[in-house]
């Protein structure tokens, strides 16, 4: 039907140019000579200009010179000429192949309607669902950015969980982006010995704890935590278990919501830091690797960021924060804290790092080891870790049954 099609419409258009010609040939003769039939480039689909390089244009060319070339017809240059008219029209039609007898069911059954005497509001609708679908914009689906992209907000493939390209990055030893891949599993399985109430004090992607799940005898209880409530709602639905809890807070409260539940752990799991889909997106502000704004919150409900911690610390509580959470020495802590906390302050990931950068430090660093350090110190800061792991041991006591285990 196509080439049918094609025919009839390259014919109209070749006695079009005939008789609006004064010699009787068309006037198009811009092009290079035909090739011979028979000869190989006869097979090969000409360039098509520059000035008509569309979409409709360039497929209504390619499909044009392969008809002619199936039915063994000689390309001259008039039929070149013709062809490139044909291409021409087809570049400025926004229809697709198939909208032309899409369009056509639709308004001949509008027809039939109106033919029968049914009723005229059909008909319109009809009609107008035609004019809105010719007049409607063309969306193009979203194009993965190459096999593996490096931007996070590129990877929607292994954000939305596709089987096939999660496969292939973890062949390749990577990380699919937005999940995390615990390590340890064996050997934490083999200390906790779970049984009865089991608490995992950092939930995260859950990597752990259904690992967990899958060790549990019958009639035991697996109770999680973890500050980062978009993370904890994302994890929650995918380990969907009768036995598992979930609960939205920090391991300081551990203790305090074992009590509420007149509970007591058998085992405790606490993998402390930050997660790889906190580091993966750029938004979250744990990475220097994307510039994103200085933000490294684990719970975003909180108030203070990474930037409104150094705008409110002094130069000695930022140094401080160097020395304990990066080991840096008094020197260099100072350095560093007088560099992050000059006016402008930074607000974004990669301005704190070139200010770290631009310290001359005292103790040989390897690539960005210095830029790493700062911001795991501001990352605890910021997130008051270390008073909530001091907590964390304190009620270990009263957490864990007799013969209880811990495992950090």
């Amino acid at each position: 039907v196509r080439r049918l099609w094609f025919g009839r419409s390259v014919r109209r258009l070749w006695f079009g140019l005939v008789s609006g010609s004064n010699s009787g040939r068309p006037s198009l003769r811009f092009l290079a000579a035909a090739p011979q039939k028979d000869s190989k480039s006869a097979r090969r689909t000409p360039r098509l200009p520059n000035r008509l390089r569309s979409r409709g244009g360039a497929k209504a060319w390619v499909f044009a010179h392969r008809t002619v070339v199936r039915e063994r017809v000689a390309m001259t240059g008039h039929h070149r000429a013709v062809l490139l008219c044909a291409a021409l029209a087809t570049s400025f039609s926004p229809l697709s192949d198939t909208a032309p007898l899409r369009l056509g069911r639709q308004r001949r059954r509008a027809d039939a309607v109106a033919s029968d005497g049914g009723d005229v509001a059909a008909s319109a609708g009809v009609a107008d669902g035609v004019d809105a679908a010719s007049s409607a914009p063309r969306t193009r689906r979203k194009r993965y950015a190459g096999r593996y992209p490096r931007n996070f907000a590129d990877r929607h493939k292994e954000r939305s969980g596709d089987a096939a390209t999660i496969s292939r990055v973890l062949e390749k030893g990577g990380t699919p982006a937005g999940t995390h891949v615990p390590i340890m599993v064996a050997e934490c399985l083999e200390h906790l010995q779970p049984q009865g109430v089991v608490v995992d004090c950092t939930l995260g992607y859950g990597g752990h704890s259904s690992k967990l799940l899958e060790a549990l005898p019958s009639g035991a209880r697996l109770l999680a935590f973890d500050r980062d409530g978009d993370e904890l709602s994302k994890t929650t639905a995918r380990l969907a278990d009768s036995r598992f809890e979930s609960v939205h807070a920090n391991y300081a409260n551990v203790g305090g919501e074992l009590r509420k539940r007149s509970l007591r752990a058998s085992s405790l799991l606490a993998d402390l830091g930050c997660s790889s889909m906190q580091i993966d997106d750029p938004t979250r502000g744990f990475t220097f690797k994307r510039d994103g704004p200085l933000d490294m919150r684990m719970d975003v409900s909180n108030s203070e960021t990474a930037a409104d911690w150094l705008r409110r610390a002094s130069t000695s509580d930022v140094a401080a924060a160097l020395r304990s959470a990066a080991d840096f020495s008094r020197r260099d802590a100072r350095e560093l804290a007088v560099a992050v906390r000059r006016e402008p302050r930074p607000t974004t990931t990669t301005e704190f790092a070139d200010r770290v950068r631009a310290v001359q430090l005292e103790e040989a660093t390897v690539g960005d080891d210095a830029v790493k350090r700062a911001m795991q110190a501001a990352r605890v800061a910021v997130n008051d870790e270390f008073a909530a792991l001091d907590e964390l041991l304190a009620s270990l006591p009263d957490v864990l049954a007799p013969g209880g285990r811990a495992v950090f």
